[in-house]
């Protein structure tokens, strides 16, 4: 590889970890933001099934797609991501967070795939798979 192809890779590496660098820093402003100004409380429902909290704001009602990452700024199909997982906010009792507009972003099929819940499931189903295949066969 001559110095001028270096260069140039080089520079596009420094162009793509400085627009993930401003990615990062944008979701970091956006769960700064969801903190700061907290959503309207949000509603108890009962039913027969369960106690279920409903938010004000429904998935529906999530913003207009731009069709832009929020990360790597690729115009094209984007994946909502949520800044607080469902999951944590399950677990913490912040039900309105998941369906709170504040707490999304657009992100690529790439991008998304980076982040950290998708590794995990990512993970999950791979350990799943083995452990599924070690014990087929030890029942053969």
């Amino acid at each position: 590889m001559h110095f001028h192809d270096r260069l140039l890779a080089a520079a596009a590496l420094t162009m793509a970890t400085t627009t993930i660098i401003n990615g990062i820093i944008q979701i970091t402003r956006d769960i700064e933001n969801l903190y700061t100004n907290p959503p309207v409380e949000a509603k108890i429902i009962e039913s027969n099934a369960r106690v279920t909290q409903v938010s004000p704001t429904k998935q529906s009602r999530y913003p207009n797609k731009q069709r832009e990452c929020r990360i790597c700024g690729v115009s094209g199909y984007t994946e909502w991501h949520h800044i607080i997982s469902r999951g944590h906010a399950k677990k913490t009792n912040q039900l309105d967070l998941i369906d709170n507009p504040g707490n999304v972003v657009e992100l690529c099929k790439g991008c998304h795939d980076q982040t950290t819940a998708s590794k995990s499931r990512y993970l999950l189903e791979n350990k799943e798979k083995k452990w599924n295949k070690r014990f087929w066969r030890s029942h053969q």
